[in-house]
Formats: structure tokens, sequence, C-alpha cells
């Protein structure tokens, strides 16, 4: 039977009437659903194996204040040493993660765990689950939006920790990019459900009260960065000197290519993604075939400013995204339409905001005018940057633990 065109409005209706009788009616049909996922995941061959093996011996309402042994932080990276991308000065935000606190706190207190690609869930559940207690590790850190390897964005880490928080006392750190999607929202909310021990990270939106009511989580953060891809970064940008007023890096929709030609007009010199090779005039062309993360670094230090949009594409939402800390490595000058999420790194004075993009054109002038201001708020903005580079998103971390009162990683 073929539906009437009327068919999706009726459902769109009642699906909005049903959200506002039942408050977070579709958590709740999710966790009752992931709830099931778990079960037959508990009934599985492979987890009756793993259950004679690692008996239960914690209650997962466990807390502490300190750990009895010293600290041990295992990284599971998203992309790990089966992908390219796991090495220095590629973005890799895991590599970057485990070796700026291993240059901070020694290698014998940080080790990574690869999960290979499309490596069978109950395998590397097995494989975690014994390392993490054998090696006497303390806290987890992971990217918990999906499976690690996972090409096919599989999701088990639910009946993951809902085992490990019976067998292993150790704190799990889980890493959000996209918090502002309610999916994967609620995915943290189902694993802070199983323990307190589940403390989340956020790159992008302030996170306390988003588990649970009254309790702190961590958010938002800088990405890390380790010294080692910082000096990869320096010597690719040594010798550029800036040949553009303004850039732009991202996918050109019509809005935006609308300020940008306002820019032009108003007699600024504008480069359009200068990291490529090749010009890019249109939204496809802007996200194919995008050059490697040194390069783009080099992009941004070829103009003296360049813009930042901060809007989720989830909705109206506010994120600090990371190209503000890259602007600052880069040592150009940031031109943002962020109103709160910069402003709790940086000191205002030291770069730009606009409200709007009718706005923007205003604020570069009013920067650019004034040369021996603009070099001077560069200047502060791009040290700022290399301080908390290296250190800040574990400082944040560790201070989040100790706000929660669960046991610190103390580097």
């Amino acid at each position: 039977m073929t539906e009437s065109k009327s068919t999706p409005t009726v459902r769109t209706r009642v699906g909005a009437l049903a959200q506002k009788i039942y408050p977070n009616l579709d958590e709740r049909i999710f966790f009752s659903g992931r709830d099931h996922e778990v079960a037959l995941r508990a009934g599985s061959a492979e987890y009756q194996e793993m259950e004679l093996q690692f008996p239960a011996k914690f209650s997962p309402e466990l807390t502490f204040g300190e750990f009895d042994r010293p600290t041990h932080v295992v990284v599971v990276p998203q992309e790990g040493s089966d992908f390219e991308s796991w090495a220095p000065g590629t973005r890799n935000f895991y590599y970057e993660a485990a070796q700026s606190l291993r240059e901070l706190m020694g290698d014998a207190s940080v080790s990574v765990f690869h999960v290979a690609k499309g490596e069978p869930y109950a395998q590397w559940h097995r494989r975690l689950t014994e390392y993490l207690i054998s090696s006497g590790a303390t806290h987890l850190i992971t990217h918990i939006e999906s499976d690690p390897g996972s090409e096919a964005q599989s999701w088990t880490w639910d009946s993951l920790w809902t085992f490990l928080s019976r067998r292993w006392d150790g704190i799990l750190l889980g890493v959000m990019f996209d918090s502002a999607y309610r999916y994967i929202n609620a995915k943290s909310k189902y694993l802070a459900r199983v323990s307190p021990r589940f403390m989340v990270v956020d790159i992008c939106m302030p996170m306390n009260n988003s588990m649970k009511r009254g309790r702190n989580e961590v958010g938002p953060v800088n990405m890390p960065m380790s010294r080692q891809s910082l000096a990869i970064v320096d010597e690719r940008i040594a010798n550029i000197a800036p040949s553009f007023d303004i850039s732009f890096m991202g996918v050109l929709y019509p809005y935006r290519v609308e300020l940008l030609n306002e820019l032009s007009s108003q007699g600024f010199s504008v480069a359009i993604n200068p990291h490529r090779a090749d010009k890019t005039l249109t939204a496809d062309d802007s996200r194919r075939d995008q050059p490697s993360w040194i390069d783009y670094m080099a992009g941004l230090a070829s103009s003296r400013a360049t813009i930042n949009f901060s809007r989720s594409s989830a909705g109206p939402f506010e994120q600090l995204k990371t190209r503000v800390i890259e602007a600052g490595l880069a040592g150009t000058f940031l031109l943002t339409d962020d109103q709160d999420r910069t402003r709790q790194f940086w000191d205002p004075g030291v770069y730009g905001t606009f409200k709007d993009i009718h706005d923007l054109p205003t604020v570069a002038q009013n920067w650019f005018a004034d040369p021996e201001r603009l070099l001077t708020a560069q200047r502060a903005f791009s040290q700022r940057s290399r301080e908390i580079a290296h250190t800040h998103f574990w400082v944040s971390i560790d201070e989040g633990l100790g706000q929660r009162g669960l046991p610190r990683i103390n580097f």
C-alpha cells in the first residue's frame, strides 16, 4: 500500500505529542533497546566463557578517593596501529593523547591498546578485560561514540562496561566529539547509568549535569597536542610569511561564499582553502581529496587571520572547534562567532568575535585598521595556545576527576 504524502507529517505530530507527554521518551526507548542488546550478548557463548575466566569482584557503584597502586592510563584509540593516521602530525586525537601523556608522565605510566580493523567485539572485549586487570590499569580513555577499529560504526561499549565495572575497579573516560546529537549523547548516558566510575570528556561543550543531575563531567577540552607533533608543525610553517589577509578553511556553503565575496569587495585579500593546491569553488569541491593536516596548518599560517564558525551541525549549539587552537598554533589571528567557548581558554581581547555573518566584515575592518593591535593580539593568542596545547587536555581531566571524588591521574 502506498503511503499518502501526509503520513510523515502525522507521524511527526504524534511523535512530538508523545515527547511532550513523556519527556525524553526517545532516550527511554533507546535505553530499553540497549538493555535488550546487553542481555543478549551476556548470554552468548563468548560472554559466558568470559564470566568463567573473570569472576565478578566489585560493585559497579564502587568509588575511591585514590588508588593504592601507581597510575597506569590505557589509551584505546579509535584509529590505532592498523590506520595510516597512527603517527605524529596527522591529527589522530588518540595518538596525541597518548604521546602527550607519555611526555608528561613517562612511558611506564601510559600504554596503548590497539584494536584491529574489523576485529570481532568478543575478541577485543576479552583481550581488553585481561589487559586492564593484568596491567593494574587505573584509567581507560577511549572514543566512546563507536567501537575502536570499527569502520562500520558498531557500538558495544554498553556490554563491555557492564561487564568491566564488576571486574575492574578503574575509571572509564569516554571522549565525545558530537555530544550535541541526542543519539550519541544517549550512549554516554547509558554508560553513566551503569557505574559512576564513567566520566565524559567532551571536546566541544560543557557537560556538567548532562549525564546525571549533580554529577560533574569534563568539557569542553582542547585537542591534546604532543611536543612531537608541535615540532613537526613548527618545522612546516617556519618559513611561511602571511600572503593573505583572511583565510577560510572549510565547506563552501552558499552563505559562506556570499560572506567571502563581501570581504573581498571591501578590499581584503581572501584565501579559500589555501592548504589545497587546487581551487575549490563548490561545497563538493571543498570536501573531497583533503590534503594532510600539516599542509592544513601551513594553509592557516599563510594568512593574517582566519574565520571560525562554531555552530554545531546538530542544531543551535555553540561548540569549541579544534580550529580555534590550530589557528593559535599556526600563528594566525582568529575571527570567530563563538561567544562563550573560546573565552574559557583565552582572554577575549586576543581574538575577534562576530555575532553573525553580516557583522564579520565590520569586525574585520576594525581589527585590520590597527595593525599594531592586531599583531599584539595575534601573538598573545598564539602564546596562550602553545601553553595549553600540550597539558591542558590532561589538566582538565585531572581536575574533573578530583571534583567527582574519583582517583586522579596526578601526572
